[in-house]
């Protein structure tokens, strides 16, 4: 919590400077950056301060790098290419910082905003996440949980990523809510390019959050970074898959350190993209089985076209529920029955099971819902 700054009081453009310059100097971070506010009683103090001083809290080479021309140069372009990108600069000291990132032990000294001004202060924030290399299930589960909670009137976070991420972001458009993205990049600079138009979409309907200045391009140590973020942004967190080592879990990480809440979808037991999700259940995760009565819990009642009430089935999950209809089958004996492959029926009864239409019997068989 940065408790000792305090809002409202301090010119943005000058702060705002002062603290890029501080977070670009060598071997300085936000944990840094903070301690430097705090001890010399603002950023544009600790550029100043005496050499010994500043060099006791963030080392020699910091202190020496603080008047390189480059370094300031470097600091200044970058905000004059936010202010003529439209992007909003919020750091400490503003009324508009949001208000979930104040509770990390790390929060980052500024953050820029472009899109919808309002994003994270109208409606219910909750964050998705999930493998990037998420299976058709999973895609399938994240947009239609997008959907869902968009028509209900919740803001949904999410990273941006391939898989779960941009499956969640697509849900969210389509029901015509809104999306925001944290990214490890710059605002202008769109990672993954496949996410070309997603990210334009987002820009116009939704909100992009980064602590990353303009032009900086993706990096491995940004999305832990990233992570932390999605995880402050809102009071829940929900997994849809991960594997063992997902970044997801870097999220959910932050979420419990934060005292947040965390769902996790279940997955097949002998999936390793899900072993992560299903550790996350073993571990007291909440398990997120029905969409309609996760929207209903975390929203109030679900909006008009609910989840259950459009779902209707033809093809192979028809003749799924047909083969259930009258009997309790193994995975084998229902593969058999309808001809399908058996990895593709387990599938089917796997996404059936979590919205409720079918039920998970001991020694692995299946049985219609009631």
């Amino acid at each position: 919590m940065v408790e000792a700054l305090s809002r409202g009081q301090v010119a943005i453009p000058e702060t705002a400077l002062a603290l890029l310059i501080l977070d670009r100097l060598p071997a300085v971070g936000p944990v840094t950056v903070r301690r430097l506010v705090e001890r010399f009683g603002s950023a544009e103090s600790a550029l100043v301060a005496p050499t010994r001083d500043f060099a006791s809290i963030a080392g020699r080479d910091a202190a020496r790098m603080r008047s390189d021309r480059t370094v300031r140069d470097g600091a200044r372009a970058a905000l004059a290419r936010a202010e003529r990108l439209g992007m909003r600069i919020s750091t400490w000291h503003c009324p508009d910082y949001p208000e979930g990132l104040e509770h990390l032990a790390d929060p980052p000294p500024i953050v820029f905003l472009r899109g919808k001004a309002d994003a994270l202060s109208s409606g219910r924030l909750v964050t998705v996440v999930g493998a990037r290399r998420a299976t058709s299930r999973a895609r399938d589960v994240a947009e239609r949980l997008g959907r869902a909670l968009a028509r209900a009137g919740a803001t949904v976070v999410s990273g941006l990523a391939l898989g779960v991420d941009g499956a969640v972001h697509e849900g969210v458009l389509r029901a015509g809510g809104t999306a925001v993205a944290v990214l490890g990049t710059g605002a202008d600079v769109v990672y993954p390019r496949a996410h070309r138009k997603l990210f334009d979409a987002i820009l116009d309907r939704g909100l992009i959050v980064t602590e990353f200045p303009p032009g900086v391009e993706a990096a491995p140590h940004h999305f832990p970074r990233r992570n932390r973020i999605l995880a402050a942004l809102s009071a829940i967190t929900v997994v849809v898959e991960a594997g063992r080592r997902s970044g997801s879990l870097i999220t959910v990480d932050h979420a419990l350190d934060l005292g947040r809440e965390v769902w996790a979808v279940p997955g097949p037991i002998d999936s390793s993209t899900s072993l992560g999700s299903n550790r996350l259940l073993s571990d007291g995760a909440r398990a997120l089985v029905d969409i309609d009565d996760f929207v209903r819990e975390v929203c109030g009642a679900p909006a008009e076209g609910s989840e259950r009430a459009e779902r209707g089935h033809s093809g192979p999950q028809a003749r799924v529920l047909a083969a259930l209809s009258e009997d309790t089958l193994l995975v084998d004996e229902l593969a058999a029955i309808t001809g399908l492959p058996a990895a593709t029926a387990l599938a089917i009864l796997t996404t059936m099971e979590l919205h409720g239409e079918v039920e998970r019997m001991p020694g692995m068989r299946f049985r219609r819902a009631a």
